[in-house]
């Protein structure tokens, strides 16, 4: 499918997402993947990465209707979930060799996984991204990026009004300033100094209130608030969203209680769950609810032990670009970025500054989730207000009204 963006505005996204997202290096290799609706964007990516030093570009497309057909017709369970064995080999080259890689987002349809049992997609979809996974956990340059298409616009405003999206996209992209590197440099930087403002406060855990929201996350003694920017092995800065409006840590899951009940609705697998509500115990998700395909969050609850515990807590505030849009993308990452939120599923080592072991129990043991899912939800927004709980229990605002108080 191909988009009728002016093809030097695509270029010029492309060298915001190779600059400011990958921050590709001279003579890398890079792997860009893809949905084959997304041809343009990955084209012109491809092309602009050359111009800026790369040594090789390869490609590797997807297809949701190829893998919603494996998904409900394959003969067995075990086949059904089975990743292509050429792909651990394309992940261990691209581990050995630091390849950069950047993944493209925005479905064209929704709930592209209409009709497939949620248990087979649950188990297709985690068993791709946790080969793909290797590759940031291995700490090399990686970038996910939205891609404009008639067909999410359909999905956003009803009409196939690319323009539209793209305009959007611009703003939430910062390409409509002047020169949108400095811009992502200056958000950056912001974001950074907040993080540090959080750090300093050394809260003991987050309490998020309002809206139906009771919801108390211990923060892990070991680990700091950060921005979506990352560091390779080697000292190399990358951001891994584009957009990205967040600051986040992991939190000790041991601890997480109360009732936690979606501002927006949740895209899982490509199905909008909606009105969904969890209830924590002792760290775990015990109850779930949603008015709108409630089989595909508890299918993903089911995919292993740790699934139910959080591994993560995001705050966003006012100033996010996403969120003064005010409007639902239906996109995971875009909407993410619009309020604060809160992942099921596996933690990150990134917030621990002295790192974390490799062995899933022993991170587990120290109250670090290790899954192989990761499921963001959104819970903020204006009526959502965040405490900071200090070490003596005494709770401190720190977003009243999607602004920040400290």
């Amino acid at each position: 499918m191909s988009t009728t963006i002016d093809r030097d505005e695509l270029n010029a996204y492309a060298d915001v997402v190779l600059r400011c997202g990958v921050n590709l290096e001279p003579e890398q290799k890079l792997l860009i993947m893809g949905s084959v609706d997304h041809s343009d964007l990955i084209a012109a990516l491809a092309e602009r990465a050359y111009s800026h030093g790369a040594a090789v570009v390869h490609t590797l497309y997807h297809d949701d209707r190829v893998e919603r057909a494996q998904a409900t017709h394959a003969p067995s369970d075990e086949l059904a979930c089975e990743v292509a064995p050429w792909l651990a080999h394309a992940v261990d080259v691209a581990i050995e060799e630091r390849w950069a890689s950047i993944d493209t987002v925005g479905d064209t349809e929704d709930d592209p996984f209409a009709g497939a049992p949620a248990g087979r997609v649950s188990a297709l979809r985690t068993a791709i991204s946790a080969e793909l996974r290797r590759h940031s956990n291995a700490r090399r340059a990686w970038n996910i990026c939205v891609c404009p298409s008639a067909g999410w616009a359909q999905r956003v405003y009803g009409e196939p009004d690319e323009a539209r999206l793209w305009a959007d996209l611009r703003f939430m992209l910062r390409l409509d300033d002047p020169d949108p590197v400095v811009a992502w440099q200056a958000r950056r930087d912001e974001l950074t100094a907040q993080a540090a403002r959080l750090n300093e406060a050394s809260f003991s855990a987050v309490t998020f209130r309002g809206a139906g929201t009771d919801l108390h996350v211990p923060l892990h003694a070991d680990a700091v608030w950060m921005p979506a920017e990352f560091v390779t092995p080697w000292g190399h800065h990358f951001l891994v969203n584009l957009p990205t409006e967040e600051l986040f840590t992991t939190p000790d899951f041991r601890g997480v209680e109360g009732t936690a009940v979606a501002t927006r609705p949740t895209e899982v697998h490509g199905a909008m769950v909606t009105d969904l509500v969890l209830r924590f115990e002792g760290g775990r998700v015990v109850d779930v609810q949603a008015s709108g395909n409630l089989d595909a969050v508890i299918a993903q609850l089911d995919q292993d032990a740790q699934a139910r515990f959080l591994g993560e807590v995001a705050l966003v505030d006012g100033s996010s670009r996403v969120g003064q849009l005010g409007r639902v993308f239906k996109d995971l990452l875009v909407d993410e970025n619009a309020a604060c939120h809160v992942a099921w599923g596996n933690g990150y080592a990134e917030p621990f500054p002295d790192g974390l072991p490799d062995d899933d129990e022993a991170r587990i043991a120290r109250g670090v989730n290790a899954s192989r899912i990761h499921q963001d939800m959104m819970l903020g927004g204006p009526k959502v207000s965040v405490f900071g709980v200090t070490a003596a229990g005494d709770e401190v605002p720190v977003l009243i009204a999607d602004a920040w108080q400290i």
